[in-house]
């Protein structure tokens, strides 16, 4: 019995966090390749970056950091409007 209780609550929690969790994950693991991979920090990465960043997996890379800093950011905005409802409650007139 609480065993069963426990694996719904994983799901419900896999469900809920389960999409935001993987593109935190993304977006940081996308951001240290793109530095890495498309722009290092030398001379040669300074000259070379006209050329790198439009190349196809740079591109991908740059999609996955600005999508996923949108969705984390649309996370902090729905966390903000859920907790706002406990602070300011709306009576009935």
């Amino acid at each position: 019995m609480i065993r069963k209780k426990v694996m719904v609550g994983m799901n419900i929690f896999v469900a809920l966090f389960g999409t935001y969790f993987a593109w935190i994950s993304l977006h940081y693991v996308a951001a240290h390749l793109y530095t890495t991979y498309c722009v290092p920090g030398t001379i040669m990465g300074f000259i070379l970056a006209p050329f790198t960043a439009t190349m196809p997996h740079c591109q991908g890379l740059r999609w996955i950091v600005y999508y996923g800093g949108s969705s984390i950011n649309s996370m902090w905005i729905m966390l903000g409007m859920w907790l706002s409802k406990f602070v300011t409650p709306i009576e009935p007139q």
